[in-house]
């Protein structure tokens, strides 16, 4: 399991990195900063996604999940909530030491 943590970690940071480039790029372009926003990503990757994820979790899971809660982690900007995710799961999934510190552990 903590393998699969780790390898999705890793992608994440990958797609993160990726996001990162791209908003630097166009910044470089524009003369300007310019931050692409995570619904913008969806919305330009699959147009109707956003949409469909909407009216589920509208009506299935609780409206209140997807105003105020997805609409804020959406606006946010893509990188930034990938490579958090990217971290969170690296962290869940590291390897846990015994806590000891001795002379084999290398401290």
């Amino acid at each position: 399991m903590r393998v699969v943590l780790r390898l999705l970690g890793l992608w994440f940071l990958g797609a993160a990195l990726i996001l990162l480039v791209i908003d630097g790029t166009r910044s470089l372009a524009a003369s300007a900063l310019v931050i692409t926003e995570l619904a913008g990503t969806i919305d330009h990757l699959m147009p109707d996604v956003l949409e469909t994820v909407q009216g589920f979790v509208s009506t299935n899971v609780h409206p209140l999940l997807w105003d105020p809660a997805m609409t804020t982690l959406l606006s946010w900007p893509g990188w930034l909530v990938l490579g958090a995710l990217g971290a969170l799961l690296l962290f869940v999934g590291r390897k846990r030491s015994d806590g000891s510190f001795s002379r084999e552990s290398g401290y």
